[in-house]
């Protein structure tokens, strides 16, 4: 079987059937050839008017849609704008990637005269302390806060207060419920559907998987089970042997799964987890003597973007798929900064479908230096994230940054 083909065919029938958004689907729903996954009825009529192609992000998607209250807006602040920083905690790789994206961006608008001062803040993972320190941004009369929020609805109140006071909040990666909010975010339904499809088509719809998920109960982790249980759901002979708590943490996933494999003899062919749990999901492989299989990487973290490249021309295969801090981070500013320019957002969320990562589009995304000691996490090419003429669609008068 010619692996890519395969796989990049099933991608586009899952991802690329948007062009039917909940109209009866022609090809067969099997394993393989799955229905496209819709767009929600909640959020239909909010994202009717963008074009197909940007439609095609918000299916399957799980936050609320809105138009948005921005359409009409424009900062009458002086520049340059001063940006604030709202982070919910900052320990690990991600968060990091993300806060340098943002220093970086900075520098290259504060050159422009667009933007001055930066103020950062950090709660720690407490989330009244993160609602104070929004006020506190406010208080200080920034002109744009762009945030990751430790909850989708306990800080909606504080960004109510942000729009009456002329202050656009962007939040990444995180979104809220508030119709007051611009939610920049990649679609978690599709994330996993697409991992799950490629896993699928991987083992040829059949065989024996074990599901790692992150914390069960939590919105993200529930929306991405969902994903794949869109595609598992179709595929009688892919039995999924038991589902795992990892706690989108390596260590978490090692040690549910040594403990698992240690009381479960049987044979497994994959391993799909949902997040940046591949290198525990390989070592708990390795430490309890078992074959090495495909093993799916959600977010790119560097050192599995490097053991995937190491062990390619040995026969290890996979699929994967991003969230990238940087690339979203970016893409959070601009959209900020559209805003403040009055541009006119038409909806509340700005989404991005997330890529398949295949053996072939790998080296678009794995770099000479990465290693088994790297600690951060895969970035696309600069600019391929979200083209800036699809951004352009979110806006009533789009143009340059300027």
């Amino acid at each position: 079987m010619n692996m890519n083909i395969t796989l990049r065919h099933a991608f586009a029938l899952s991802v690329g059937g948007c062009m039917a958004y909940g109209s009866a689907a022609t090809a067969q729903n099997t394993c393989l050839t799955p229905e496209p996954a819709v767009i929600p009825a909640a959020i239909a009529d909010a994202v009717k008017d963008l074009p197909e192609a940007i439609q095609a992000a918000f299916a399957g998607y799980g936050s609320p849609v809105v138009a948005s209250p921005y359409i009409d807006f424009t900062s009458d602040a002086e520049r340059p704008w001063v940006v604030g920083y709202s982070n919910s905690f900052s320990g690990n790789a991600w968060r990091a990637g993300a806060l340098a994206s943002l220093e970086a961006s900075m520098e290259t608008y504060r050159a422009m005269g667009l933007v001055g001062e930066l103020i950062v803040t950090d709660s720690n993972g407490n989330i009244t302390t993160q609602i104070q320190q929004m006020r506190s941004l406010i208080q200080r009369d920034v002109d744009l806060i762009i945030s990751i929020p430790g909850s989708p609805t306990a800080m909606n109140g504080v960004i109510e207060e942000a729009y009456n006071a002329g202050i656009p909040v962007v939040t990444l990666a995180s979104p809220v419920t508030s119709p007051y909010a611009i939610n920049v975010d990649v679609n978690g339904f599709l994330y996993a559907r697409n991992t799950a499809l490629g896993l699928a088509t991987l083992l040829e719809g059949t065989g024996s998987i074990v599901a790692i998920h992150g914390i069960p109960g939590t919105s993200g982790s529930e929306l991405f089970k969902s994903g794949a249980d869109s595609i598992f759901a179709n595929c009688p002979d892919l039995k999924i042997l038991a589902e795992l708590t990892g706690e989108w943490s390596n260590s978490v996933a090692q040690t549910a799964l040594v403990q698992w494999l240690a009381s479960n003899p049987a044979e497994i062919d994959g391993v799909w987890q949902q997040g940046s749990m591949f290198m525990g999901s390989v070592q708990a492989l390795e430490q309890a003597g078992r074959p090495l299989v495909p093993v799916v990487i959600g977010n790119p973290d560097q050192n599995a973007l490097a053991f995937w490249r190491d062990n390619l021309a040995g026969g290890f295969s996979t699929v994967g798929t991003a969230n990238p801090p940087g690339a979203g981070m970016a893409l959070s500013l601009d959209a900020g900064l559209r805003v403040l320019l009055g541009q006119g957002l038409r909806v509340s969320n700005i989404v991005v479908a997330p890529p398949l990562i295949d053996d072939v589009s790998l080296a678009d995304w794995v770099k000479p230096e990465f290693t088994l000691e790297s600690t951060g996490v895969g970035e696309p090419k600069p600019g391929s994230w979200l083209l800036a003429t699809d951004l352009d669609s979110y806006f009533v008068t789009p143009g340059a940054i300027q």
